[in-house]
């Protein structure tokens, strides 16, 4: 007989932290530059959202140096 039941993910706090950190880095560092760079409004964004999917349990989590 085979266990049916749904598997609930486990949210990946540590990792979504991370993310969260680099994110509130690039908007930081965006809004307090004055060298004209706009990669924070893209990156800052797409972080932010990375990490609450990682806070909500998401499957891939990445990690780097």
């Amino acid at each position: 007989m085979t266990n049916t039941s749904p598997v609930r993910r486990r949210p990946r706090y540590i990792l979504g932290t991370f993310w969260l950190i680099l994110s509130i880095a690039s908007f930081i560092y965006i809004f307090s530059s004055s060298s004209g760079h706009l990669n924070g409004l893209w990156l800052g964004p797409l972080l932010l959202a990375y990490s609450i999917y990682l806070y909500r349990g998401g499957r891939f989590g990445f990690f780097f140096f």
